[in-house]
């Protein structure tokens, strides 16, 4: 039994890793996706303000636009996607958390029952003591 729960505590610390990292994942994936955002904003606000509203420099910021929008759409069902894992990994995560939890109590019980046994045969071998 022993063996099984050092075993558990491998794969739920594995598992715990596994949802920190999608976790950072996602944070890093919707950092991403904030300064594609940031960046596609700045470049509208450069064609309204007139800075690149006209000739060469319009047509260069509109192939820029339509080129952030479809990394935004990108980043967003990469988001997605990603959300879904960091949920998947968190399910495994905490079910693995509560085998080795299960085998831990188990474990205990088991242990306290050996211990109690012992401690009974030994004062059935040792009468003396206990009586008093």
């Amino acid at each position: 039994m022993k063996k099984r729960l050092e075993s558990l505590e491998k794969i739920e610390r594995v598992q715990r890793q596994m949802h920190e990292l999608a976790v950072w994942r996602l944070t890093a994936l919707a950092r991403e996706r904030d300064d594609l955002t940031e960046n596609h904003l700045g470049m509208l606000e450069a064609m309204q303000s007139g800075v690149a509203a006209y000739g060469a420099p319009a047509a260069a910021a509109m192939r820029r636009i339509r080129l952030l929008e479809k990394e935004i759409a990108a980043a967003a069902a990469e988001y997605e996607v990603q959300t879904r894992r960091a949920l998947d990994q968190g399910t495994r995560a905490k079910l693995a958390d509560r085998a080795r939890e299960s085998v831990d109590a188990r474990y205990r019980d088991q242990k306290q029952r050996k211990d109690l046994a012992d401690l009974i045969e030994r004062s059935l071998r040792n009468p003396k003591s206990s009586s008093a």
